[in-house]
């Protein structure tokens, strides 16, 4: 689209060979200088065109190292694994259970008791546990209720929550908030990495802008320094005033001062860009060693059709209000009564469950009920209050950056309407002054005109061409801000970037 803006140097040549068409050396003189400066200009072509070929960062490749090894986007990685090893510990809740338990004394050659009771739980979902165990009991002063078969006693049984605990529990609570973690922090990875890209990208065509700018200054100067060669012959052959020289020296100093800047500025964007330039082997770039060229065009970002719903910061407050709804049904849960009830067979021996009949049944249990409930559910309810606020506080502070999203993404949209008329305007001003500095030049070819008035529309040509390419970064860099309030600046990036010309 706007790629027509570098014509400025060939437009600046021409400019040279109409300045140098009117002198008059020889015919001779005239041609061999026009071959000279031809072949100049095409040797100079092909050398910039085979470097940009082989030491061009384009912008997808640039966007996909970043993704690949700045330390950023790899931290963005690792929260997959982190998620993954909370769901691991939330699971770690369900684990079966060996446990065994050994109690014996001895007192002046009496073994007044021994006891060992190896036994297997298992916790399953509903807040169901079974448990497995087998117990010895032998001694001279043993309880009368502690007393077991010689053999030992074998124990199957389930215990389960008829109030409290009955539809969640603390280790449900925490897997599910695991499966939560698990979106949430690749959420959170969506938005380190949407930052990281708005940055990145922001950069990369600061880089780019400067370096066009730098192009300009130099055939602004290359032109400055052919004009001064050529004041100088004429002033030689009288057909010039010497006050001419002076203007054409002055130019040319101007201009050296304009093209150091325009270096400074471009090397001081290229440090800035070596910042998100990381090596596979967690280094990064020497900004001094790079030896690589952004990519000619200006970089269209593609717009994508929907609106700020998929906004990552914005979802992560969904995750959070899922998170907080599960801690709120298990405050709730706290209000009911605690009924917890166990039911266990026993058998004598080692075999766990007897002959299956109803007598055996009713003559060979173990049965607990245990009951509680506080009167006064102070904690229970004051737990699932300061729950519900801050369901509420995380759903208003939703209700703000979405409106403030809306806002962003209206005022940018707005930007951008604004600085593309504003390119439409330059592009015809860059026209206009291209359309003076010709009929100046034909002026001058007259004798109507003079070299300061020439110097003066092109350094108006030079200005609109700065102008332009500064307006331009502006439009792509609110475009790529409309990526990131998208929450997509990174959809299309390469996952394999190519790293070989960054040595």
């Amino acid at each position: 689209m706007f790629g027509w803006v570098m014509n400025c140097g060939g437009r600046l040549m021409v400019s040279r060979q109409i300045f140098i068409r009117h002198q008059k050396p020889k015919r001779k003189e005239q041609m061999k200088s026009k071959f000279f400066f031809s072949l100049l200009f095409l040797l100079i072509n092909v050398a910039a065109q085979g470097k940009n070929l082989q030491d061009t960062l384009f912008y997808k490749n640039f966007l996909s190292i970043v993704k690949a090894y700045h330390p950023i986007a790899q931290q963005a990685n690792l929260l997959s694994g982190l998620a993954q090893a909370k769901r691991t510990k939330a699971l770690g809740g369900f684990d079966p259970k060996i446990e065994a338990e050994f109690d014996q004394k001895y007192f002046n050659g009496t073994r007044y008791y021994s006891f060992f009771t190896p036994q297997l739980k298992l916790p399953l979902w509903y807040g169901v546990e079974l448990k497995g165990s087998y117990s010895t009991a032998d001694g001279v002063y043993l309880n009368p209720e502690s007393k077991l078969p010689k053999e030992g006693l074998a124990y199957a049984g389930i215990s389960f929550n008829l109030g409290k605990g009955l539809f969640i529990d603390e280790r449900r609570a925490d897997l599910k908030k695991a499966q939560i973690f698990a979106e949430s922090y690749k959420n959170e990875g969506a938005i380190a990495l949407n930052d990281l890209f708005l940055d990145a990208g922001t950069q990369y065509i600061d880089w780019q802008t400067k370096y066009k700018l730098v192009k300009v200054y130099q055939n602004a100067l290359k032109l400055a320094k052919e004009r001064q060669r050529a004041v100088i012959l004429s002033v030689k052959n009288g057909d010039k005033p010497a006050i001419d020289s002076v203007e054409a020296l002055l130019t040319v100093r101007q201009r050296e001062i304009s093209l150091q800047e325009a270096n400074l500025d471009f090397k001081s964007s290229q440090q800035l860009l070596s910042d998100f330039l990381w090596r596979n082997n967690n280094q990064n770039i020497d900004a001094n060693k790079l030896e690589i060229v952004p990519q000619d065009l200006f970089i269209q970002p593609v717009d994508v059709n929907g609106g700020i719903s998929d906004n990552p910061k914005l979802l992560n407050y969904d995750f959070k209000i899922k998170e907080l709804n599960i801690e709120r049904k298990l405050k709730a849960d706290n209000l009911k009564p605690e009924l917890k009830v166990q039911l266990g067979l026993l058998n004598e021996g080692k075999t766990f469950i007897g002959p299956i009949n109803s007598a055996y049944y009713q003559n060979n249990n173990k049965v607990n009920v245990g009951f509680s409930f506080p009167l006064t559910l102070a904690k229970a309810r004051g737990d699932l209050a300061e729950t519900k606020i801050k369901i509420k506080q995380t759903e208003l502070a939703q209700i703000d950056l979405r409106n403030q999203l809306t806002n962003k993404i209206t005022q940018n949209n707005f930007e951008i309407a604004t600085l593309e008329s504003q390119i439409k305007l330059l592009q015809s001003t860059y026209t206009f002054s291209n359309q003076l500095l010709t009929g100046e030049e034909t002026k001058f070819k007259l004798g109507e005109s003079s070299l300061f008035l020439i110097n003066s529309r092109e350094n108006k040509l030079i200005e609109v061409t700065e102008k332009l390419l500064n307006t331009e970064f502006k439009l792509h860099k609110a475009k790529i801000k409309n990526l990131w309030i998208l929450g997509n600046i990174g959809g299309s990036i390469d996952d394999e970037p190519d790293v070989n010309l960054l040595k």
